[in-house]
């Protein structure tokens, strides 16, 4: 029944988002959503920063995040950076190693294109070539190919809270998985699942866009031995270039809504409102939408929006 409340057998959420851009509009919401299903249940929220990708952290993105989720009104239980636990990843992959189930790849990006099989995420299917290679325990850390997980065939059951059917077999659906890139860096699937596990993530509340590779995580926890979270995957800010939509951020930041005068509130108001949660045109905090928060009142649908200096930001369709 709306807004009656169940205890939550669940303790912990998180947001993490990639520190590789700044705040925007997609980013807001992302963390209302997942923030008020935590805040909503009693239970904690933990802010992973997501900084293993060194290229295209640039200085100033990680303050600039935090600032700006504080500014919007959201607090967190904890604060983490993904890099402060590669030792961590370092341990789990050695263990893979030790195992026997990882594989060095020297298959060119375009080698791999050249297959001509899609995965579920846009990138390309890895069609095995590699995977009989032998890999030495002692000495993977100085190998400069990357590394791969051989990955056995496995048929996944998997419907996610909003209803969505995730399940397939991963490696029918992927192939063989990076664990660990040319450049040394720990590939975000790999590392998420570890981090999830190792922070006592038990539920992970996201954009629907992440929603194909969740079998791939699945199916990475149960080799490595760690149990799935709940998860419930949710619409996205979309805006439209051309003929084409996409997600939301190229159009505007946080900053440049800031200068326009927007105030924090007005902001969450807006937000707030495009998904369904409050009227149109109303003022509020974060913290003002804890207690009715209920996830039947959001939109199932993405919602396109439009932004202009003059207009600000607004529902594509307003075109008054």
């Amino acid at each position: 029944m709306l807004g009656e409340r169940i205890e939550s057998d669940w303790k912990r959420g998180r947001f993490a988002p990639s520190t590789t851009g700044r705040v925007h509009p997609g980013t807001l919401v992302a963390a209302l959503l997942c923030w008020l299903d935590a805040r909503s249940n009693g239970a904690e929220v933990v802010l992973r920063l997501e900084d293993l990708d060194r290229e295209r952290t640039k200085p100033g993105y990680i303050e600039h995040m935090k600032r700006d989720l504080a500014w919007f009104g959201l607090d967190w239980d904890s604060i983490v950076l993904q890099s402060d636990n590669r030792e961590r990843h370092d341990a789990v992959l050695d263990d893979l190693v030790r195992n026997e189930r990882v594989f060095a790849c020297h298959c060119s990006r375009a080698e791999i294109r050249a297959a001509g099989k899609r995965a579920p995420d846009g990138s390309f299917r890895y069609p095995g070539t590699c995977r009989g290679n032998d890999l030495d325990a002692s000495s993977w850390r100085e190998i400069d190919q990357p590394l791969r997980l051989r990955l056995d065939s496995d048929e996944i059951r998997l419907v996610d809270e909003s209803g969505l059917d995730l399940s397939g077999d991963a490696a029918s659906l992927f192939g063989d998985p990076i664990l660990r890139r040319r450049d040394g860096v720990h590939a975000y699937q790999f590392a998420s699942v570890i981090d999830d596990a190792d922070c006592g993530v038990d539920r992970v509340v996201r954009g629907r866009d992440l929603s194909p590779s969740t079998v791939l995580q699945v199916a990475l926890q149960r080799v490595i031995g760690l149990g799935p979270p709940r998860y419930r995957h949710h619409l996205l800010f979309m805006e439209r270039a051309g003929g084409k939509l996409s997600k939301l951020h190229g159009a505007v930041d946080l900053e440049a809504i800031r200068e326009s005068g927007l105030a924090a509130d007005e902001l969450c108001g807006l937000l707030a409102g495009f998904v369904g949660l409050v009227p149109t045109g109303s003022r509020c905090h974060p913290a003002d939408l804890i207690a009715g928060f209920d996830w039947s009142l959001v939109r199932t649908d993405d919602v396109e929006l439009a932004w202009s200096a003059d207009r600000g930001l607004r529902l594509a369709s307003d075109r008054e």
